[in-house]
């Protein structure tokens, strides 16, 4: 074989590489304009959104369970807080002050009793002190 030769083999091999080159190039680009690339697109945005939809569906509900069981908490403590403003009435406040200011004369007493009975043990105290 010739330099000549081998150049147009290598040119006739060069060509058939190009040709299927180009076949596989449009036959790619006619499936991806036939809409299979698009509706696998299609499908998948709108599987995507249903999932989104039923998560967010999900999340919703949660939100308004959690939201009831908050407002019966809150039931729960209003109906607390007026059972205990019916509790304490300013009746029964009175009797308890009452018994707190006759704790507190009673204290003053046995201080005032204490105080006496301390100067009185002074008194003694220095009396036997001095005695000689």
């Amino acid at each position: 074989m010739q330099w000549q030769d081998i150049g147009q083999l290598a040119a006739v091999i060069s060509a058939i590489c190009a040709i299927v080159a180009a076949t596989v190039s449009v036959l790619i680009w006619r499936k991806a304009r036939a809409g299979d690339l698009s509706k696998q697109i299609s499908d998948g945005d709108r599987d995507v959104k249903k999932h989104t939809d039923r998560s967010v569906a999900g999340v919703n509900q949660r939100l308004s369970t959690m939201d009831a069981r908050m407002s019966g908490v809150e039931d729960g403590v209003a109906r607390i807080e007026q059972q205990q403003q019916h509790n304490l009435t300013a009746r029964d406040l009175g009797a308890v002050h009452e018994k707190i200011n006759r704790l507190a004369e009673n204290l003053a007493a046995n201080t005032a009793s204490t105080q006496g009975m301390r100067e009185q043990l002074g008194v003694i105290h220095r009396l036997l002190m001095s005695k000689p």
